[in-house]
């Protein structure tokens, strides 16, 4: 396998696809002639500057699955075709507001206009994850909520878990709120890597659906929302912390007193409107918390625990422990006055919830707060490096929506997406604008532009339907699983800036962080695989618990592709408009459409052979542009 590092610091990989991460071999893997091409793609890509409460069984009965439209595509319109750059931007649009774009979205978004489809999605209503969960247990016989000491099923029950998600993700039509509360779910971050909730499978779907729920409400709702979640209190420590004991040498845990300030709220130093670091007189950072605010702060948090215990020591948990919001025991909470940032007091004797009411409001009014979130949502829908007018008009519009409310998520949303800098950078900014794609999207980008059907396996003894994905070893192979940071510093930083050109340039490349030669070509080597897979169902794999196998293995459905194959340059043109948004270099479509040519279909091969032979064309062209620099940069 060979790598390429171009001067922006994007790699390309190209490699055999004869095996995988899985193990085994299959049918349909990448020639050495395709391999070559790839190689001559990475060499002449023009560089890319990287840029609830508890349901009720009603709820559940009634959540549908989502499941995937195999219904004919839309044809799209062709190059040179006057509906060809209304169709170039939609796609684009897409890949910053979906899990990426299909032919019949990108139909829609032309229908609809960007505006329309906004108000559409606001509108879509809310894909539930735990009413899916528990409707999948009971389908396979799982109890729902089961005892916490007594869940012996843990990998069983968080393989459900990652299924909905992704079946949510590729399949559901709320696609604006999923990919937002996605991207929040980067911010407000748990993570069941450690053992800390790796058994809690219910509350993180359920934190999910929170994250959904606010995605178009208020920011300030979606922090309290977070900060009396169990599954955010047991990650981050908040959970049985009680107030000063000098007795038993007892000390307010600083944990989430820390981060909601650090990573949730306002950040480490202080901000200009448009993101930019305040200087003091000596040109240093001016923090925006010291150590004595954490610990006041740390104070606020006291007294709160599981709302179905009884009694603070209790340590055995229902089901529904991770789905309730926390409540508080007042033994153990501190109703002294605190004082945050040295001048603002929460008065004494106010209630558990008054107290976090009241710090909330303070952080909240903070103003650091708009250009803190607003500059990190736009870094995970659109760039990394977002000029500092983009980051100034949003965060305006984060503190005054137009109607004196802050935090109105709805308008943020639409003012990150329909800023002029979103729909035009990649124009009049081409060596800063852009986000290398997140392993996750790239993903869900080739599942979704396809059609792909879920993992071809049976489940528990059922048929064959395509409607379910498993794709658990996600984090193994791409280096990112949903709900699966290796810490509450998610997956990568949002200021990382990579070795080389990008850090000499002072650019932001959060991505890159977990952008590494050997998971390069770990990723690489998955999209060949799930690329050329043609074999059903995947007995050569070792099954899991449940029967249905581990594997990034959609089924593509290729209909509208094979009509293109007679004409190689049209099939290209295609591809080129719904995975990169017409975006290709002349000279990565010089190579790759010289490659299709010299590979035609022979026309004295009989029907099966010519169907093969349509097949890897089509294959072959979609691996050598997921493998491509070029597609790697979002822009």
């Amino acid at each position: 396998m060979s790598v390429v590092w171009l001067s922006s610091g994007l790699v390309a990989c190209g490699g055999s696809g004869g095996s995988s991460s899985n193990g085994g071999n299959h049918q349909g893997q990448a020639s050495s002639s395709v391999i070559a091409v790839a190689s001559s793609v990475a060499l002449s890509s023009s560089s890319a500057a990287a840029t609830t409460s508890q349901i009720t069984s009603s709820a559940v009965a009634s959540a549908k699955n989502p499941t995937p439209d195999l219904t004919a595509d839309p044809a799209l319109p062709l190059k040179g075709s006057p509906a060809y750059n209304d169709a170039k931007e939609a796609v684009r649009f897409l890949a910053q507001a979906t899990f990426g774009a299909t032919a019949k979205d990108v139909q829609r978004v032309i229908s609809l206009g960007k505006s329309g489809w906004l108000e559409e999605q606001f509108n879509k209503p809310q894909t539930k994850h735990l009413a899916l969960l528990d409707k999948r247990f009971t389908e396979i016989g799982l109890v729902v909520q089961p005892e916490k000491d007594d869940n012996e099923e843990g990998y069983l029950r968080d393989l459900q878990r990652s299924d909905i998600w992704w079946e949510v993700a590729l399949w559901g039509d709320d696609q604006l709120r999923q990919r937002i509360a996605y991207s929040l779910s980067q911010i407000l971050v748990i993570s069941n890597v450690s053992d800390v909730l790796y058994n809690d499978t219910r509350g993180i779907a359920n934190y999910q659906d929170i994250l959904a729920q606010h995605a178009f409400g208020n920011y300030r709702d979606l922090l309290k929302a977070v900060t009396l979640n169990p599954m955010m209190g047991e990650y981050l420590s908040m959970i049985r912390n009680e107030k000063a004991d000098t007795t038993r040498n007892i000390r307010p845990d600083e944990n989430y007193a820390r981060e909601i300030m650090q990573l949730f709220s306002i950040g480490l130093v202080q901000l200009n409107l448009d993101g930019s670091i305040k200087l003091d007189a000596q040109n240093n950072p001016i923090p925006t918390y010291d150590q004595t605010t954490v610990k006041e702060l740390a104070r606020v948090f006291t007294g709160w625990n599981m709302a179905t215990i009884n009694e603070w020591w209790e340590w055995t948990e229902s089901g529904a422990s991770e789905i309730l919001p926390m409540k508080p025991f007042n033994n153990y909470h501190d109703f002294n006055a605190k004082v945050l940032f040295g001048n603002q007091t929460i008065a004494a004797d106010k209630t558990p919830e008054q107290d976090i009411d009241a710090a909330l409001d303070i952080l909240f009014s903070h103003a650091n707060v708009a250009p803190f979130i607003s500059k990190q949502l736009i870094q995970r829908l659109v760039t990394s490096n977002p000029s500092p007018g983009y980051v100034s008009r949003v965060a305006s519009v984060f503190n005054n929506n137009g109607k004196n409310v802050k935090g109105d998520m709805k308008a943020v949303i639409k003012a990150i997406l329909l800023d002029d800098e979103a729909q035009n950078g990649y124009k009049t900014a081409p060596n800063t604008f852009g986000k290398l794609r997140e392993p996750i999207l790239k993903t869900a980008h080739l599942w979704r532009a396809f059609k792909g059907t879920g993992t071809p396996s049976q489940l528990k003894g059922e048929s064959v339907t395509g409607k379910r994905v498993r794709f658990y070893g996600s984090g193994r192979l791409m280096g990112q699983r949903p709900f699966g940071s290796p810490s509450v510093f998610n997956f990568y930083r949002p200021d990382y800036q990579h070795p080389g050109e990008i850090k000499n340039s002072n650019l932001n490349s959060p991505e890159f962080q977990i952008h590494t030669e050997s998971m390069i070509m770990s990723q690489v080597s998955t999209l060949s695989n799930a690329t050329f897979w043609r074999d059903t169902p995947h007995d050569w794999l070792e099954p899991t618990i449940d029967g249905l196998w581990d594997a990034f293995s959609p089924r593509l459905h290729l209909d509208r592709e094979r009509e293109l194959t007679n004409n190689p340059a049209e099939l290209l043109d295609h591809l080129n408009l719904l995975l990169m948004a017409g975006q290709m270099s002349q000279s990565m479509y010089d190579v790759i459409l010289n490659h299709l040519n010299a590979n035609k279909v022979d026309p004295t091969w009989g029907p099966e052979g010519q169907t093969w032979q349509r097949d890897t064309m089509i294959y072959e062209a979609l691996f050598l542009v997921l493998a491509s620099p070029e597609y790697a940069a979002q822009r």
